[in-house]
């Protein structure tokens, strides 16, 4: 009786350990970036901004979950964010601030 009644505590107990053992998703880096379109195509974007006061290109990635708002060109000002997955900058909006610079 006693060996029974030890089974079924460990079998609680390990229940008890499983359930709080969850996998807990790992945290998604995300980040904004400000600045002018320097090219566009249907799957990356090229955008000129400053970072620490100099001049830098940042690429992104740009998917079908991208969510697109106003006119964008190169040029154009733009606000995109996006999260880091896999050492990649995926936009996961892009929004136009203004009419695009003329050349």
């Amino acid at each position: 009786m006693k060996r029974v009644v030890a089974i079924i505590g460990t079998m609680l107990l390990l229940m008890t350990v499983a359930a709080f053992a969850q996998v807990s998703k790992a945290k998604v880096a995300t980040g904004s970036a400000v600045g002018t379109i320097t090219s566009i195509d249907e799957n990356k974007l090229v955008l000129s901004h400053k970072v620490k006061g100099k001049d830098e290109s940042t690429t992104f990635v740009l998917n079908a979950d991208t969510k697109k708002v106003g006119d964008l060109v190169p040029g154009a000002k733009v606000t995109v964010h996006y999260k880091v997955e896999n050492n990649q900058n995926i936009a996961t909006m892009v929004r136009a601030s203004g009419p695009a610079k003329k050349k």
